[in-house]
């Protein structure tokens, strides 16, 4: 049996007020006015559009509002009311029982790993049905714009887009006669980490994170910087092939040697100094900033080994199919107004997720900002290594699950690595089956 572990909640300490005001004010300026869609100017009405968002508290929630803040002070034709969830997976099971019941949104935000699923039941709009040259879909950046493509349509456009990062605890680190090298590769980061902990003051000198954290994507990039894979395009199962379990072995290794823990949430224990180093999403940078007032920290690439391995991440902002087509233009509005290229750099600078537009990161506001923040720069930077997540995590139900259940075998109960992923592989294979059919009935 796997250990449960129970997820504390983020500090909320003052500075994240004041991060949610700064950001209010900045989205509050970065407002474009704009054309009502053609129906809401024939009717002469205010469209009301629901949003169920998964950014309700701490920076995020603060910048997320400033945001719809700004959408209604540029315009008056189109309100938007939030409903915040408490993160991706509660939007997302707000959405299934809603599809039962009726009582669904116009617009969703979805992560990586919901979307795929509400394409399946046919549950959401082809946006390429709404795109219009004021779009300007040619400016998103193409490998974030891409990974919502299926079967000819466009299923989301990306917001809240992330990679792993890493971060590091940049005082410790440097008490321990320690640079940023010393987190180049994963054999550096096992070599330098009892150094970390003796003389940085560290309980561990990395903290994993547990299933519901997330902790199989944490871990996806890892895994290709040891050549392996979770599967392939076509949803072969290849985590328990010997590149993925050496990389299984060789941290459940580190933890069973001190010199790193699994717990549930290491950004908690990261930002009060338990952890010399973590990897984390680029949208938790806002956020740590905020929490991490003891010491210095520094963010950096993710260490290679092998080679170098990074996945995407984050999510989109769809629409439901269920919603009139009066107010599918209006959301798409709502949708290219948060996605536009002050607003994207605003959010980008605030909360620490990708600028979602080229246009974006190349201008002069964001360039500016990247050389004062270098911890921000270093996710961008990192972007054009990255590449889109196996197919076994993104696109079977409940993959990052049981994929996360088998690190946690791995990393909380020390299973050795071949015994947990065999079984992960048996279970993925097993929930593959019906995705196969229905992919198989849509797009033939």
């Amino acid at each position: 049996m796997i250990k449960e572990m129970s997820r504390r909640s983020l500090m909320k300490k003052s500075a994240t007020v004041a991060a949610g005001a700064a950001a209010a004010a900045s989205l509050g300026k970065a407002s474009t006015v704009f054309s009502a869609p053609a129906v809401i100017q024939d009717t002469g009405s205010t469209v009301e559009l629901t949003y169920w968002t998964s950014f309700g508290s701490g920076v995020n929630g603060d910048a997320q509002t400033a945001l719809i803040d700004a959408f209604h002070a540029a315009q008056s034709d189109i309100k938007i009311s939030a409903t915040p969830q408490e993160d991706y997976e509660a939007v997302a099971a707000q959405l299934i029982t809603g599809l039962q019941t009726g009582d669904v949104p116009d617009i969703a935000i979805l992560s990586d790993v919901w979307w795929f699923r509400f394409y399946l039941s046919q549950s959401l709009v082809d946006l390429n049905t709404l795109i219009t040259d004021e779009t300007n879909a040619g400016d998103y950046v193409q490998s974030l714009y891409t990974e919502y493509q299926r079967g000819g349509g466009q299923w989301a456009v990306p917001f809240a887009r992330s990679t792993p990062l890493f971060y590091y605890n940049k005082t410790a680190a440097e008490a321990a006669g320690l640079g940023a090298d010393a987190f180049s590769t994963w054999d550096a980061l096992k070599e330098n980490a009892p150094a970390l902990i003796a003389e940085g003051g560290v309980a561990a000198g990395f903290g994993f994170s547990n299933a519901a954290s997330y902790g199989a994507w944490a871990l996806h990039g890892p895994v290709w910087a040891f050549d392996g894979h979770y599967s392939d395009p076509d949803f072969n199962i290849l985590i328990a092939e010997p590149e993925a379990v050496t990389c299984g072995e060789f941290m459940r290794e580190l933890v069973e040697s001190g010199s790193a823990q699994a717990v549930a949430d290491p950004q908690t224990d990261f930002m009060t100094g338990g952890f010399g180093a973590i990897i984390a999403s680029t949208g938790s940078l806002g956020n740590i900033t905020a929490g991490a007032t003891t010491f210095e920290f520094a963010t950096a690439e993710l260490p290679s080994q092998l080679k170098f391995g990074c996945c995407t991440g984050g999510s989109g902002l769809s629409i439901l199919a269920n919603s009139p087509a009066e107010k599918q233009q209006a959301a798409m509005k709502f949708l290219e107004f948060c996605t536009n290229t002050e607003n994207t750099t605003t959010w980008s600078q605030t909360t620490g997720y990708m600028p979602v537009r080229t246009s974006a990161i190349g201008s002069e506001p964001m360039q500016t900002f990247l050389a004062d923040h270098p911890n921000n720069a270093v996710a961008i930077g990192q972007l054009p290594k990255c590449q889109p997540q196996d197919s076994a995590r993104v696109f079977i139900p409940n993959g990052d699950q049981i994929l996360g259940r088998g690190w946690e075998q791995v990393l909380v109960n020390n299973v050795p690595a071949q015994d947990a992923f065999d079984e992960v592989k048996q279970t993925l294979d097993e929930e593959k089956v019906a995705v196969l059919e229905q992919l198989e009935e849509i797009e033939g």
